[in-house]
């Protein structure tokens, strides 16, 4: 039995640097995948951030839009007032016309 000790001790302890070897490399993987996870989440905070900053950029440019909107609703021509102020522009060129061709005819009047 005494040569069985020397050979299960070396056992022992090849099976014990072999566990050991295991428990670093999976403290070695782990860590790994700590670090990685700490990135992504780092990267999440950036990126909501981001979105967070785009969408009340978005906000503002909408309200600008609306705001845009209203005032040009409150002055935009109607194609009624169009058609109003065709009229009476037409309206004060026949009279101007009028009125030259009355000019013209007492001119030719007063001079024949």
């Amino acid at each position: 039995m005494t040569e069985e000790t020397p050979n299960l001790a070396l056992a022992l302890s090849e099976l014990r640097s072999a566990v050991e070897l295991g428990f670093e490399r999976t403290n070695g993987s782990t860590a790994l995948i700590l670090q990685r996870l700490e990135w992504v989440d780092d990267r999440h905070a950036e990126l909501v951030k981001r979105v967070e900053q785009n969408q009340a950029a978005a906000e503002l440019r909408y309200v600008a839009l609306e705001s845009r909107v209203d005032v040009m609703e409150r002055e935009a021509v109607t194609r009624t007032q169009l058609t109003e102020r065709t009229r009476q522009i037409i309206a004060v060129v026949t009279v101007l016309v009028a009125v030259a061709g009355a000019v013209i005819a007492l001119i030719q009047l007063t001079r024949g």
